[in-house]
């Protein structure tokens, strides 16, 4: 009750309750006051938007947000309902807002809310500002009065400007000239969701079947809302067998129902997970696989259709250093530049708004389930990368693949990718240390090569992770596998991600078993977090 919440680069993430350790009406108000100190100390407009998913509270701490910043004078846009947090970073841009704000804590456990802050680009705030504005909170006296709100500065986004973001979706993809029967289910996760990617995929001329909409604090009973998550699917299966989309007879027909996708979006929408059938059932694409697939499919379609959007030396696909190889071998042999930047998507956003004319942004994505195309926001979004997953794969139906037909096909060519990440909860003393250890020689991986990114490393900003490489590559790479190591710094938690690459799919599983070993082995990792 006596600790604070520190205000980081990704925002505010905290367990709601009494008290400043925890996110509260208190904690929310205060925060918003600092954040207005630096709005009013900005060159940027004196302006924001505010937006909110499904959490409890959520609603009525975007309210407190809204009120908090109409007393320093400052000009309010918020969503009536929960808004996908895609659609607020376009907003911001089409209103030439300076700011913005969204009341979520994304995939985190129900018990959890927090606070996104995004700047004038639409972009999630990065180090440099985010600091600024943990300075300005940290500055506030605990008796520091508000004034009284100005109601007459808060409105409402207009519907012209949720319009706006579903066109440019629609007009980036295209639609359908005959109405698609492709088979698949989509589940909200009972988040924001429900407001945005079903209106897409219906106005594309696809048929979802969807379930989980309604929005629900609770998440049906789900400890935690990830798509990352196998779990978290298993509540959707069921549903997909009421609606008779798991391949069993239909009860009026006696046909089999041929549902062949599920999609899951996290609850502010940002994130989303694919499920692929199989012979076998369903099975997990992970964030690295639908990367891939996506460079590879919208790549080949501009090719095919030598449409407006072409293909150059100039255009440049954007992941993080955590993400695998695939997606980069496939981005080169298309002719793309291919960039790797710290892990968040925040700096995906950032290198978008810096790209000089003559580069063009082409794909963004993230080994977490967080996917960009298009000119519309600049945070990852679930939205029209659902509208994309969904195109891919009815393109791919009618060939007779799956996606992960398609996947092999690719890693026949490229070499099999396949990557896996550890967590653990681990103090901050003992993260310290053992990075410490690492950086000494005194914990030695065996690594061919080590790239320690404390101090920036190839025009990137500081950042507590150490890559190694391991082994020449039997497929024509550089090496056969790499592991990075990344604490958290702000929690009990330390994130070990390994990769590697090989000729087949067994000798790829086999290296990955056998490397993640040592690697946890050596570092004394035992106790996975769940």
């Amino acid at each position: 009750m006596d600790s604070k919440i520190v205000f980081g680069t990704g925002g505010l993430r905290a367990v709601m309750g009494d008290g400043d350790g925890f996110i509260n009406h208190h904690v929310i108000q205060r925060v918003t006051h600092g954040l207005a100190k630096v709005i009013l100390s900005s060159d940027a407009p004196k302006s924001v938007g505010v937006a909110f998913d499904t959490r409890h509270r959520s609603a009525e701490f975007a309210e407190t947000v809204c009120e908090t910043f109409s007393a320093f004078g400052i000009d309010i846009y918020r969503f009536e309902k929960p808004m996908p947090t895609p659609v607020l970073s376009h907003a911001i841009r089409i209103k030439s807002l300076g700011w913005g704000v969204c009341i979520t804590a994304s995939h985190n456990p129900r018990e959890y809310n927090g606070y996104k802050v995004y700047d004038l680009n639409g972009v999630q705030v990065t180090d440099k500002i985010a600091g600024e504005i943990a300075d300005f909170i940290n500055s506030l006296g605990e008796d520091e009065n508000i004034p009284k709100k100005q109601s007459n500065l808060i409105r409402v986004f207009e519907n012209p400007v949720i319009d706006e973001y579903f066109r440019q979706i629609i007009d980036f993809i295209g639609i359908e000239r005959e109405k698609s029967d492709y088979p698949f289910v989509y589940s909200a996760l009972y988040g924001a969701g429900a407001n945005a990617v079903p209106y897409v995929l219906e106005k594309l001329g696809f048929s979802p079947v969807c379930v989980q909409q309604e929005p629900d604090g609770d998440f049906g009973g789900l400890n935690t809302p990830n798509p990352e998550e196998p779990v978290v699917y298993d509540r959707i299966l069921e549903e997909v067998k009421i609606c008779q989309g798991d391949g069993s007879p239909d009860t009026v027909t006696g046909e089999p129902s041929p549902c062949q996708l599920i999609l899951a979006t996290d609850p502010d929408c940002d994130r989303i997970g694919v499920m692929v059938k199989k012979e076998q059932g369903f099975k997990l694409l992970s964030g690295n696989q639908v990367g891939a697939l996506l460079i590879n499919y919208l790549a080949g379609q501009v090719r095919e259709q030598q449409d407006r959007r072409t293909v150059t030396l100039s255009s440049v696909v954007i992941s993080t250093i955590v993400s695998g190889m695939l997606g980069e071998f496939i981005a080169k042999d298309y002719g793309f530049e291919f960039i790797r930047l710290l892990t968040g998507f925040k700096y995906i956003g950032e290198y978008i708004t810096n790209l000089p004319v003559d580069k063009q942004f082409f794909f963004g994505y993230e080994e977490s389930y967080g996917f960009l195309a298009g000119d519309g926001a600049r945070d990852k979004d679930a939205v029209i990368a659902s509208a994309l997953i969904v195109k891919m794969a009815a393109y791919y139906d009618t060939k007779g693949i799956t996606l992960f037909d398609r996947w092999h096909e690719l890693s026949k060519k490229h070499g099999y990718c396949l990557e896996s990440l550890h967590s653990f909860t681990v103090s901050q003393s003992k993260q310290k240390e053992l990075m410490t250890d690492l950086r000494n020689g005194k914990i030695n991986c065996e690594a061919m090569k080590i790239e320690d990114y404390i101090n920036g490393l190839y025009g990137l900003p500081p950042a507590d992770v150490i890559k190694l490489y391991f082994g020449a590559s039997d497929t024509g790479t550089d090496y056969k596998g790499w592991a990075a190591i990344r604490p958290s710094g702000t929690e009990p938690k330390l994130k070990v991600y390994v990769g590697v690459c090989n000729k087949t799919y067994e000798g790829a599983k086999e290296a990955l078993e056998t490397l993640s070993e040592k690697i946890l082995k050596k570092l004394g990792m035992t106790e996975v977090m769940v």
